[in-house]
């Protein structure tokens, strides 16, 4: 007679603090551990509900159905995601499945092309495409995980040129004022980090004093890519004027834009205002001092000159009025 082995899942170090879930395994009385990669019990419980499933189907068969909330679970629990891609992918595949429940999809299996199409037609705003891609690469996921080989229904359909907005900058001046009426010396030093620097946002908070050496900024920013930055004058002073990061800067991204939002407010800035639009602003001033794009590629740390060119084609009407006035003045022959 034919015993299966006996799997659960146990916490192994918590004694250290540790509060990984394991699967344990007993096989003819030889235990093996192996890592779940998740510190949430519900999580390790659907995965060891997921390893029973398949150690009792037969081997090449599909799951008929796939329940849509579990399997995003199990999608944003794979141990290979980093904090920040789980992060995106929560929000948007919350609103994938809310949409889906409202609309009485529940079966990620029985989700088709024309519920793709609906889908994408009830969302706005240039992220809409990127959305759907997200969905994409679940809904392909799931295919894999239950033995389905099939192209998921956001491939076939037809997506619409998004028009581009050109977003207004602070100017240098604006900036300043910002800066200046910063509610607490933290969040000075973060805004100026953005502003004078270009820095995102994640790398601004990164930042530590370790990283700042010989009038220079090291970091690791974005797809890991290690990066030196030189420090301008103005940055330097507002540097100085804080003091040590040896602490870090202890502020969330929520934190900042609320901030950000009532100062703008308070000093009659209008129009949007986010943690990017220092980073934004940053490149439009570069573009506006006359700096070349290849300079300004490579304090922008752009992967390619055609992001760098977009941030100046995306100068303010008055300048590109200037700039053509001064090129072609009224009389052409002076």
């Amino acid at each position: 007679m034919m015993e299966w082995n006996r799997l659960s899942i146990v916490q192994r170090h918590k004694s250290r603090g540790i509060k990984t879930w394991y699967l344990r395994e007993n096989s003819d009385g030889k235990i093996s551990y192996r890592s779940l990669g998740t510190k949430n019990k519900r999580t390790a419980e659907a995965c060891l509900q997921r390893l029973l499933v398949l150690r009792f189907r037969i081997p090449g068969e599909c799951l008929k159905t796939a329940e849509l909330k579990e399997m995003i679970d199990k999608f944003l629990s794979r141990p290979s995601l980093k904090k920040n891609s789980i992060d995106q992918y929560l929000r948007i595949l919350n609103d994938f499945y809310r949409w889906c429940v409202n609309h009485k999809v529940e079966d990620a299996l029985k989700f088709n092309v024309e519920h793709a199409k609906d889908f994408y037609n009830s969302l706005s705003g240039k992220s809409a495409k990127h959305r759907c891609q997200v969905c994409g690469v679940f809904l392909n996921w799931v295919y894999r995980e239950c033995k389905i080989e099939k192209n998921h229904p956001f491939k076939f359909i037809e997506y619409k040129p998004t028009e581009r907005k050109i977003r207004d900058a602070w100017s240098k001046k604006e900036i300043q004022l910002i800066i200046e009426n910063a509610p607490t010396k933290e969040m000075r030093i973060l805004w100026a980090l953005m502003a004078f620097a270009g820095l995102r946002i994640q790398e601004a908070l990164n930042l530590k004093q370790e990283n700042i050496l010989n009038n220079t900024i090291s970091l690791i920013g974005k797809g890991n890519k290690y990066a030196t930055l030189p420090i301008s004058h103005k940055l330097a002073e507002e540097l100085k004027r804080f003091g040590s990061l040896e602490q870090g800067i202890h502020i969330t991204k929520e934190c900042s834009i609320r901030a950000l939002i009532k100062v703008c407010k308070k000093i009659g800035l209008k129009g949007w205002a986010s943690n990017h639009k220092f980073r934004h602003s940053y490149a439009t001033n570069l573009a506006l001092s006359g700096c070349p794009v290849a300079i300004a590629m490579r304090l922008l740390r752009h992967s390619s000159s055609s992001m760098t060119l977009d941030v100046y084609t995306h100068i303010l009407s008055d300048e590109l009025k200037k700039w053509n006035d001064r090129a072609f003045p009224r009389d052409i022959r002076k």
